[in-house]
Order: structure tokens, then C-alpha cells, then sequence
């Protein structure tokens, strides 16, 4: 039970810290890009969570040090609680292997914590805490994510913003990340010199979006546009798709986007596959797509390996 304690009063410190750095500096501690992938995605502000965090802690820490004088009530109770811990970090794991395919390692720090003081009020907990676990995982495991409403919407549901005014014969989508340098560029291209009329849809959120000529959409799911991508086999940004009335033509990385965009937005075969139409409604992982170069591209789950990259704001 001290080892469940000390470990609890780590973990208060940890996500107080936490707290406080979101606060001050707008980021915390994290080992990789996953923590921000996670976050993106979350309906709750970081900064909450790690409140919630410390004062989940800050009660366990306080439970623990009661039980540990004979009150029985509070040793219960405190092993209730790490029960439902264990139960929401199942949850929280289970998303990030299904779903963002990004892993958080702050997140993973705070399940290691949670487990530890798990384990160390004894087997029994533990075996409880396991079978929670596993109940939890195995659930998550059996949905298929892919089939939710958003499949079944239309690109145009995820479009941030159009510029110029598309036509049912050709129809341009660029597919992109706010933390992607190249993806940055290619957008820089389409400003200096572009003709077409241009979908922005990017995959994730973006806070600001502004580009000369360009008009917002009212509301817009970024989940719809990682979707797509995910479902015909791509993992990676920027991506130029180009819809016409019998075909798609995708062309991949900034180099081919930015050739296309040369050449006026042509029909020139520049590192480009052609799909069925039907591809764009109905598309399949069954597809084989390869993953983009890195030296061109960035994942969409992932920041590009760039030291200098920022989060992506046009202004």
C-alpha cells in the first residue's frame, strides 16, 4: 500500500506539472508527436484533463494514506476508484491503437501509473484490474471504426474552405495538416500562382485558416477527410485529388502537387494514379496505395520529422 501511495503522489506531481506547463507555455511534457495527435482529437481541453488528472491522484494519494491507518471505508474506496481508472485508461489506449494509430507517451505514463498502484494494493486488485482492462480493450477491438456516419459522407463535408468556384466536370481537393512543412509549401504555391478552383480539406483541426480569395465553410469534419484517405490505403499529406466525371486522379507529396500546380492545374500524368470514380464514395482499404516518401510528405497521424516544425496557421 506505501509503494500505491508514493507511486500515487508521482503521479500528482506529474500531471500537476503537466497542468502548469499547458498553462504557462501551451504544451507540456511529451517524449513524441503522438501527445499532440491525441489531443487534437479530444473534446476536452489538455489542460482540464491534467486538472482532472491531479485531482484523481490527489484523491488516491489521500485515500491511500487513510487506509494505511485501518480506515477500511477508504480503502475500499480508493480501490474502486483505480478500478474505473483502469476501465477509462483502457478506453484511452484502445483509441489511440484504433483510431489515431498514434501513440501518446504521456498517456501511456499515466496508464503505467495507474496499473502500478493497481498492482501494488495486491493480486486481487490486480486480477480485477486485468479483467476490467481486457473487457474494455476486447470491446473497442470488436467496432469497426470505419464504419461510421462520416464514411458515408461526401468530401465536401470536410472542406475548410473553397477558392474560386468548382464545376461538375472537375472538382479539386488538397488534403493537408497543420503541422505539415510540405504541406505548407504546397499551399504557398497555390498562392503565388494558381487558376483552379481549390477544396481545402485538412485532417485535422485547424484554429485559423485564412487564404486571399478564398471562402470558409460554415462547419467542416476533418474526421471525414482522414477517413478517406485511410480507407483507400494513404497515410500521409499533402494529397491533390482531382474528381471528374469518370475518374479521381491522386497525386502524392509536394513535389508532384507542386509540378500539376505548374502546369496550371493540367491533365499532365506527374506521379499520379487513377481511380474509379466511385472510388471517392465507396472507398476501400483493399486498395493498394503505397505510403508517402518522408522526404516528401508527412503522416496523418504523425508530425513530419522536421526540427523545425511549427504548428500551421495561414495568415
Amino acid at each position: 500500500m506505501l509503494m500505491s501511495f508514493l507511486i500515487a503522489a508521482l503521479g500528482c506531481v506529474l500531471t500537476g506539472t503537466q497542468a502548469v506547463l499547458i498553462y504557462l507555455d501551451g504544451s507540456g511534457i511529451c517524449l513524441n508527436e503522438g501527445c499532440e495527435v491525441v489531443d487534437s482529437l479530444t473534446r476536452i481541453a489538455p489542460i482540464y484533463l491534467n486538472i482532472f488528472g491531479f485531482l484523481f491522484f490527489l484523491v488516491i494519494s489521500f485515500g491511500l494514506s487513510r487506509a494505511r491507518k485501518g480506515a477500511e471505508l477508504w480503502k475500499r474506496f480508493v480501490s474502486l476508484l483505480l478500478l474505473a481508472a483502469l476501465a477509462a485508461e483502457g478506453v484511452l489506449f484502445s483509441f489511440q491503437l484504433f483510431i489515431t494509430e498514434s501513440y501518446c507517451s504521456y498517456c501511456l505514463i499515466v496508464l503505467a501509473l495507474v496499473f502500478l498502484c493497481n498492482l501494488f494494493l495486491g493480486l486481487k486488485q490486480l486480477f480485477k484490474g486485468i479483467v476490467i482492462f481486457t473487457a474494455v480493450f476486447v470491446a473497442m477491438a470488436s467496432l469497426n471504426f470505419n464504419a461510421s456516419p462520416s464514411s458515408h459522407k461526401s468530401l465536401d463535408d470536410g472542406i475548410l474552405a473553397r477558392f474560386g468556384v468548382a464545376t461538375p466536370d472537375r472538382q479539386l481537393y488538397l488534403f493537408f495538416s497543420s503541422s505539415c512543412v510540405y504541406c505548407e509549401n504546397v499551399i504557398e504555391a497555390i498562392k503565388e500562382n494558381n487558376t483552379c478552383s481549390i477544396n481545402f480539406n485538412p485532417v485535422d483541426t485547424i484554429e485559423s485558416f485564412s487564404f486571399p480569395g478564398a471562402t470558409l465553410t460554415a462547419t467542416h469534419a476533418p474526421g471525414i477527410n482522414r477517413d478517406y484517405l485511410k480507407n483507400i490505403g494513404i497515410r500521409g499529406v499533402p494529397v491533390f485529388l482531382e474528381k471528374r466525371r469518370n475518374s479521381i486522379t491522386l497525386l502524392r507529396g509536394e513535389s508532384a502537387i507542386r509540378d500539376y500546380l505548374e502546369k496550371n492545374c493540367s491533365d499532365a500524368p506527374v506521379e499520379q494514379m487513377s481511380l474509379p470514380v466511385d472510388m471517392l464514395d465507396q472507398a476501400t482499404s483493399s486498395y493498394p496505395v503505397s505510403i508517402l516518401p518522408p522526404e516528401d510528405g508527412c503522416f496523418t497521424a504523425e508530425e513530419c520529422e522536421d526540427p523545425n516544425k511549427r504548428p500551421y496557421s495561414i495568415q
